[in-house]
This record gives structure tokens, C-alpha cells and sequence, in this order.
């Protein structure tokens, strides 16, 4: 305080020079904006200093005079600083209490003063030190972070308030800057648009119409809200519109609300001897778990647990009612007779009932009890009657199967055994298929290629070497086809059986399937070695090369045709008509004639059957 107001005297012998310098400086420019006379501080003729420009202006907690933008103007001289805080000073730079004492003065400061920072980075951490880490700490709180300078060998070291850290003799050694941890972000506001058009019950929660919880009260009272409706925000309105209640959002899995147990709405349930749960004399459950005996009388709680009197679990009940005792029906020829024929005739004379069971000569002139049965005088029963209505008509017997001939059932076997073969053949020659259609595709493709090029840049040699190796692969696949095909008849005894069947009958699917594939398979081969035969044409050495090496790929063919004419003979009149829809049979005629295959085919007997493939009669 004594520092205060020596600082305050100094300042008031200092006031004479300043008049002589603003009364020197009168008319001179502005500086920085401002009226000169207004930064030199005017004094009056009495040699006061003019405090006219702290009125109005705050005490901070640094002790200087601020205005609203924390822009310093003066600075207490006088008075507790920590009493000042927030009191405004007035034209002499005074400061008054509430009662209207003056409790402090104030100065103005010099105008140079007032740009500068109002406060150095580490003036609040006069005890901020270096750490290992290079953070700088203060009361063991992280306030910065080391920017320049090895953090190990200034561990320790005071950090001044302009953020240097300074050796014993002043030289800066390293420079520090303010560092805060970043503010958590604010949560985001919870979605309460499922709130919107929700009523809130007596008991606070806010439901929809079926009574599905989505919320529940925070704010106002259940029982006067009771019905009043919910906003998107939450807000729960009164009748003026006025914000009487709020609400929040339920999790889901507390929507369905407090689930109850199964005997929550009965008091004083307890177990009986039989094992059933009582309330009131009303059976409401049964034991499920527990001896009935042992748990006679005990009580049975809320979810149906029996339990000791320390809590611990002794049987479990479910509920359950006993089902009322149904009306007993009474037999429709209760109260009459059986006669001597068996029969129960109604007072109309009708027959209704017969007897099914016991002796009629004991059973003649009895009467019907009410559960169908005959008694005697002593009511003890010796037989029983059928209802007519109730009694199964008799079935009548099947017509019997007309016996199979043994021409029919060789036929029907036979159809059988065409019909699996078929099958396997199929698909036996759909593999084939399969495997060789991308290897005719890359064959194609190569001649296409070749024929494209110039004919002084066309290498026919390379077309021979890149389609030889493809015939040889596709005819090794054909070959092993036709293998498989000829081994579903080792013993040839299908192929003998062949000769000798109709071929009238109609194909069956199989049949068709079979034909379809191998119309697939001749037909691809087929267009394959033709187009490619058409286009080395103009390729002397390449059709020299390759024209010999179709047959890999034809011969295997007309053996797979052979194989399954041999065996199903009806399949390749199937074919045959496929292919000359499409067009293919003299193409086919052509093919097979010119590598042999009919002579083949003619040799084995199958002369028809090329005639069928091609389309000629």
C-alpha cells in the first residue's frame, strides 16, 4: 500500500511538467486518432491532473481502470483493490461506497501504456516451471508447453510471465507458450421429436395411444399435466401456450414400462397341498418347481417365486386356472330302448342308433343312459349304441389293377432304362459341351485374327502352331466323351436290345434333353470347322497345314453320334430335325462325308440314321 501511494505522490509532482507540455503542445496534430490535449492528460489552472476520463469506467482485478473492451485507462492508487473490483469511478478518479464514502482514487495512465497487452501469458503462474515432458506446469497443473529448447535440461526451471525461461545471468534460454486443455464440446441436443403429439398419465410418463412409454416427466406435476400433450422439443404447454412441464426421451427398452409379475394383482397367494397357488379361496396358479408337500402354506410373491424367510429360493409357480367342469352332453338316445333287432328307435318310429357293443339277447328291452350305454336294472352297464350318423359307411373295396403283361412290363422297364441312359448321356455330352465351346471360341478367334492381317504381315506358320495344339485339346475332350458314352454299355447287351425296340414311340424328356445338347454339340463343332475350313482358304500354307487336322475334331463326333444312335436309336432322328431347323444338316452331310463317317455309320447298320442327321431321305 505504501508503494501505491508514493507512486500517487510522484505522479502529483510530475503534473506541473505535464501542463508546461500540453500548454507547449496546444494546436499541435493529433496522434494515433486521438486529441493530443486528451493524451497529454489537460490539467487545470489549479494544477489538478484532469481524471475526467476514468469516469464511468470499471475496476478489474489487476487493479486498472477499464472500459467495457477491458482496455486499461488508469490504475488504483489508493484503497483495497480486491473491495474495488467492478466500481465505477468518477470525473476525480474516485471511487465511493455504497453508504457514500470515498474508498479509493485512481490515475491516469500514460498513453502508451494503455496498448499494451493487459496481461503477459504467465502472469497468473508466477510458480510455472519446466517439465521432463516439456510441458510447463504450475501447482501441478498443465498451463503450457516448451516451443524451443531441450525440455530435459531446463527440467526445473522458472518460467517468467513473458513465457521465457531465463538462466541465473538473464540470458533467455528457451521460450514457453500459453497452453489449455481444449473445452469438452457441448453434447448434442437430444432428438425429443418423438415426443411430439405424446400425452402424458397420471403417473408422468408420456405415452402414445396404445400406452407405449416414449418419455417421462422431469418437470411439473403428473397429476396436473395428466393428459396435456407433448411438443417436438419435450415442452408439455398450457392452455395459454405457456411452457408448464418438460419432458425426456425414454431408452427403448424401458418403453414397455415396469413389467409386472404374473401375480402381482393378487395378495396373500400361498401354495395348497396339491400343489396349486390360492388367493381367497381362488385357485390362480399351480407349482411348477418344488415339493407341494414341503411348501404347503407358504406365501408365493409377485413373480411367482416361493421363497424361505432369508430370501432364498425353495419353488417357482406359473399362473393357471382350473378349467370350469363342462356341461356333461346328453347322448341323443338316452332314455330309449334297444329292440330285438338292435336297433334304438325315437318316438317317431325313426332309427337313430344301433348296438355296437354287448349281447342283444341281454341287452334287448334296456334303456340308454346318457353316455350312450346300455345298463341293466342295477345300472351297471352291458353294452353301448352307435349314433347312425356316427357310424363309418363301409368303404367300398378299390378297384383292382389290371395285371401287367410280361410285354408290358419289358416295355415299361425298358422306357425306365432308356430313360436313365438318356439322362447320363446328356449329361456326359453337356460336359463335352462345356469344356470345348471356349477352346472352338479361341480356334474361331485365331483364324479371324489372322485373316484380318495384310498379307505380307500374315504369319501363317504361327496360326498353325496356335490352332493344331486347340484341335488336339478339343479332340481329346470329344474323344474322352465318347469313351464315356460307350462304357454305359460294356456288355453291348442295351445296344442288342436296341435293334429290336419300336421306334414309334413317343421320346421321352430325357430323350429330348439329350437330343437338344448333342444338337448343341454337332452343331458348334460343325460351324466351327466349317467357317475356319472357309477362311484359310486363301492361306495355301495353313490350309495345307491344318485341313488334314479337322478330323480330330469330326471323327470323335460322328463316333459320339454312332455311340448314342447304337443306343437309343429314336435320339438321332431328334437331332436331325434340331439341325436342319437351324439349317445345319447338308452342313452336317458335307461334314461327315467328306472325313468318312458316313461309311462309318453305314457299316454299323446306322446308314438311316444319317440320312435322319442330315435331312435326306
Amino acid at each position: 500500500m505504501a508503494d501505491v501511494k508514493q507512486h500517487s505522490s510522484e505522479a502529483q509532482e510530475q503534473a506541473p511538467i505535464q501542463v508546461d507540455d500540453v500548454e507547449s503542445n496546444v494546436g499541435t496534430e493529433s496522434v494515433g486518432g486521438e486529441p493530443q490535449d486528451i493524451q497529454e492528460e489537460i490539467v487545470d489552472n489549479k494544477g489538478i491532473p484532469d481524471l475526467s476520463i476514468l469516469e464511468g469506467k470499471k475496476v478489474n482485478k489487476g487493479g486498472y481502470v477499464v472500459d467495457d473492451s477491458g482496455k486499461p485507462f488508469g490504475r488504483v492508487v489508493d484503497g483495497d483493490t480486491s473491495k474495488l473490483v467492478g466500481k465505477k469511478s468518477d470525473a476525480q478518479g474516485q471511487f465511493w461506497s455504497d453508504s457514500g464514502k470515498v474508498i479509493g482514487s485512481a490515475e491516469v495512465i500514460p498513453v502508451d501504456e494503455r496498448d499494451e497487452s493487459s496481461s503477459a501469458p504467465f502472469e497468473d503462474f508466477p510458480d510455472a516451471v519446466v517439465n521432463k515432458d516439456g510441458t510447463i506446469v504450475s501447482d501441478g497443473q498443465v498451463v503450457g508447453k516448451l516451443v524451443d529448447g531441450d525440455a530435459k535440461k531446463l527440467s526445473g526451471k522458472k518460467v517468467d510471465k513473458d513465457g521465457d525461461v531465463i538462466d541465473n545471468i538473464g540470458n533467455v534460454q528457451a521460450h514457453a507458450e500459453r497452453w489449455e486443455e481444449e473445452d469438452a464440446p457441448e453434447p448434442e441436443a437430444a432428438d425429443l421429436s418423438a415426443l411430439a403429439g405424446k400425452r402424458v398419465n397420471k403417473l408422468g410418463n408420456v405415452v402414445d395411444g396404445t400406452g407405449a412409454i416414449y418419455g417421462r416427466l422431469v418437470e411439473g406435476d403428473p397429476k396436473k399435466l395428466a393428459g396435456r400433450m407433448c411438443d417436438k422439443n419435450g415442452d408439455v404447454r398450457g392452455e395459454g401456450g405457456d411452457v408448464v412441464g418438460r419432458a425426456e426421451l425414454v431408452p427403448e427398452s424401458e418403453r414397455e414400462g415396469v413389467k409386472q409379475g404374473p401375480f402381482a394383482d393378487f395378495t396373500g397367494a400361498t401354495v395348497t397341498k396339491d400343489g396349486k397357488v390360492e388367493a381367497g379361496g381362488t385357485v390362480i396358479g399351480r407349482l411348477i418347481d418344488g415339493d407341494a408337500k414341503k411348501l404347503f402354506g407358504k406365501p408365493v410373491d409377485d413373480d411367482g417365486d416361493v421363497l424361505d424367510s432369508n430370501g432364498n429360493l425353495l419353488g417357482k409357480a406359473e399362473r393357471w386356472e382350473e378349467e370350469p367342469e363342462k356341461e356333461k352332453s346328453r347322448h341323443a338316445a338316452s332314455g330309449f330302448k334297444v329292440n330285438r333287432e338292435g336297433n334304438v328307435v325315437d318316438e317317431n318310429g325313426d332309427t337313430i342308433a344301433k348296438l355296437t357293443d354287448g349281447d342283444l339277447s341281454r341287452c334287448t328291452g334296456k334303456e340308454i343312459d346318457d353316455d350312450g350305454d346300455v345298463v341293466d336294472g342295477k345300472n351297471q352297464r352291458i353294452g353301448s349304441v352307435t349314433l347312425l350318423a356316427d357310424i363309418p359307411a363301409p368303404e367300398e373295396p378299390a378297384p383292382e389293377e389290371p395285371e401287367e403283361s410280361p410285354e408290358e412290363a419289358e416295355e415299361r422297364k425298358q422306357t425306365e432304362q432308356d430313360k436313365k441312359l438318356a439322362s447320363q448321356m446328356a449329361t456326359c455330352v453337356q460336359q463335352s459341351l462345356d469344356k470345348i465351346q471356349p477352346i472352338l471360341k479361341m480356334i474361331t478367334e485365331a483364324i479371324e485374327s489372322a485373316e484380318r492381317q495384310p498379307k505380307e504381315e500374315l504369319d501363317e506358320q504361327k496360326l498353325v502352331d496356335t490352332v493344331k495344339p486347340l484341335l488336339e485339346q478339343g479332340g481329346n475332350i470329344l474323344q474322352e466323351a465318347n469313351g464315356v458314352i460307350r462304357g454305359l454299355d460294356p456288355d453291348g447287351r442295351i445296344q442288342a436290345n436296341a435293334k429290336h425296340k419300336s421306334a414309334s414311340r413317343e421320346a421321352t424328356q430325357e430323350e429330348h434333353r439329350l437330343a437338344e445338347v448333342l444338337k448343341e454339340l454337332t452343331g458348334t463343332v460343325s460351324q466351327t470347322i466349317e467357317g475356319a475350313k472357309k477362311k484359310v482358304a486363301g492361306m495355301p500354307h495353313a490350309k495345307e497345314e491344318l485341313n488334314p487336322l479337322w478330323g480330330l475334331l469330326a471323327e470323335p463326333l460322328g463316333q459320339i453320334l454312332a455311340a448314342v444312335g447304337l443306343l437309343l436309336s429314336g435320339v438321332l432322328g431328334l437331332v436331325g430335325n434340331l439341325l436342319s431347323g437351324l439349317g445345319l444338316g447338308g452342313l452336317l452331310d458335307n461334314l461327315l462325308g467328306g472325313l468318312g463317317i458316313k461309311g462309318i455309320l453305314d457299316g454299323l447298320g446306322l446308314g438311316s440314321l444319317t440320312k435322319s442327321l442330315t435331312g435326306k431321305k
